[in-house]
């Protein structure tokens, strides 16, 4: 019986020994080095996310959120940027800087407009509901040169075929603004927008690498302090 048992367990520890050599020879899976080891792989709808270590997100996107709600577009963008540069993930963040830097009285210098579209972009690219209403109505009424009522007409039907407005904390357009892009763009335009439309997909905007990439560290918080949610 003890015999049996001595040759179960030596048995035991020769195929773990051979399996750590296979492992570290190539012969399995590769374990993450230093680097990887300090990024939490949490997932966005499904697909995937990588957080960064370094200060958190959720402060910064709270913070910024706090202080557009105020009023106060330029401290909020400071904030947000920062989050919105970390790319897959934080199209929360995208969208709110995007709204938040686009210009509201005439005269404002063209690339602050351009840098507002830019992350309003990506953040609808990227499958944020409420960017994608934005940028329907900044094309269909938002400044001159943006206009365009054929875009105006796209992301307004992306917008309302979303199923994320189910999600938690989701802020959907208001109501009379969502009518007047319908007005503006008409019907016509609208039925053409829907096949282009229905093949549309999720194109997550990935920030150019870095030397260093600091971040958020989220530890097993869901993005934007928990208002994430799934995407379309």
């Amino acid at each position: 019986m003890h015999t049996h048992i001595l040759k179960n367990t030596a048995l035991s520890i020769l195929l773990l020994g051979t399996a750590v050599s296979l492992s570290a020879c190539g012969g399995g899976p590769r374990g993450p080095n230093g680097r990887e080891a300090g990024m939490f792989v949490e997932g966005l709808g499904g697909g995937g996310q990588m957080i960064r270590p370094g200060p958190s997100a959720n402060e910064a996107y709270s913070a910024g959120m706090d202080l557009k709600k105020k009023g106060d577009c330029k401290a909020a963008a400071e904030k947000l940027k920062p989050v919105a540069e970390l790319g897959p993930g934080y199209e929360n963040a995208q969208g709110a800087l995007g709204d938040c830097l686009l210009p509201t009285a005439p005269g404002a210098p063209a690339d602050q407009t351009l840098e507002a579209m830019m992350w309003l972009s990506r953040a609808a690219d990227g499958g944020w509901t409420e960017a994608q209403g934005r940028l329907a109505w900044v094309y269909a009424l938002g400044p001159s040169a943006q206009r365009n009522l054929d875009e105006a007409a796209y992301w307004l039907t992306i917008y309302r075929m979303n199923a994320s407005m189910t999600r938690i904390g989701f802020v959907p357009m208001d109501p009379a603004q969502e009518a007047a892009v319908e007005k503006a763009v008409g019907p016509d335009r609208l039925r053409a927008a829907a096949p282009r439309a229905a093949a549309w997909q999720r194109k997550a905007w990935i920030p150019p690498a870095k030397t260093e990439q600091p971040g958020p560290e989220m530890r097993g918080m869901r993005r934007g302090g928990g208002r994430g949610g799934p995407q379309m």
